[in-house]
């Protein structure tokens, strides 16, 4: 390996001191170097490439370049891409580097996470979770720290959260606007297995519909799991349990997809039979036919969004901060065919 390329090596390059290379690369202003000097320093950094030491640059300036990303599950489920995506350019396009630390929801791993990160002097922490809710730092943590995905409760925390209400109104709406008035909700159960990202969705829909006049009938599941086989059984015991409907909300893609196979054994067209509208514009997507309409979940807007606020906390009121869901119009749905 090449030699570490060091600020003596661009000073003497460029033909000036130390001290005049260090104040040029760090942007100081109201200095009396003249513009050929910062010009000759430039000149010569890129061209001996030179890579400040961001270690020893945290020491002086008690900042490190670098944001500590601590997730439960999100970086080994589906979730990971968009949501560390977004968080990763964020991050770049701050010069900040994401270190990313998986616990699998052990709280001990958490807490040996969170001190590693600090004794890498991270500027600040992203607390990232699969389940909408996760444990908080006993103590008071020398760094900002926003929670993704999850609700932090009372206090000073900040929070990134899909804006489920809304979701669930832009769902309700659509199925609503195309006439349907008798609609199964696919994925409930008991709501102690509610997280509240679910509870609002849930809440939200069934809110809607009841302005609307819309007959609900919600089929709950077997087990508490958002699964195809789930939704394919849950789908075909709606049909046997409950007689027909035109449109069916299904709570996650997973579920949908499922549920398309269990209308059609019950030998029911989508969507000449049954609308179904979902929620996550979640991969699987892509491979249903006829596609499917979907409430797409913000994962990557959210992912940067932590950041933002991360490295801006006094921007950002403490409590939780909803992004955006928007309805995918897809193949799936269509008019209600009335009597």
């Amino acid at each position: 390996m090449s030699p570490r390329i060091t600020l003596a090596d661009v000073a003497e390059r460029a033909g000036v001191s130390r001290t005049a290379a260090s104040l040029i690369l760090n942007g100081r202003e109201n200095t009396r170097l003249s513009v050929d000097a910062r010009r000759r320093v430039f000149e010569a950094a890129e061209a001996l490439n030179y890579r400040p030491n961001l270690m020893a640059r945290g020491l002086r300036m008690d900042k490190s370049a670098t944001i500590g990303f601590v997730s439960d599950r999100i970086a080994s489920t589906r979730y990971a891409g968009p949501m560390i995506r977004g968080a990763l350019r964020a991050a770049r396009e701050r010069d900040h580097t994401l270190f990313v630390t998986e616990t699998e929801g052990d709280l001990r791993e958490q807490e040996l996470a969170i001190e590693a990160l600090l004794d890498r002097q991270v500027d600040a922490l992203i607390l990232a979770t699969v389940t909408g809710t996760i444990m908080m730092p006993e103590r008071q943590l020398p760094v900002p720290l926003v929670v993704l995905n999850g609700s932090a409760g009372p206090g000073e925390y900040r929070s990134i959260l899909p804006d489920e209400e809304n979701g669930g109104r832009q769902a309700a709406r659509h199925l609503i606007d195309l006439g349907h008035r008798r609609v199964h909700i696919l994925g409930t159960s008991e709501p102690e297995y509610w997280t509240v990202p679910v509870q609002r969705r849930i809440e939200s829909l069934l809110s809607e519909f009841s302005r609307a006049g819309v007959e609900v009938v919600q089929v709950a599941l077997d087990r508490p799991v958002w699964d195809f086989e789930t939704g394919l059984d849950t789908a075909s015991r709606a049909v046997e349990e409950h007689g027909p409907v035109t449109a069916v909300v299904a709570l996650n893609d997973t579920l949908a997809a499922g549920a398309y196979e269990g209308f059609r054994q019950e030998g029911l067209m989508i969507p000449d039979d049954v609308s179904i509208v979902s929620f996550d514009d979640d991969d699987i997507v892509s491979v249903l036919r006829p596609q499917l309409t979907t409430v797409a979940l913000p994962f990557e807007a959210m992912g940067r969004r932590a950041v933002e606020i991360a490295l801006d906390v006094q921007a950002a009121a403490a409590g939780e901060h909803l992004e955006q869901m928007h309805l995918r119009h897809r193949d799936s749905t269509r008019r209600a065919i009335t009597p």
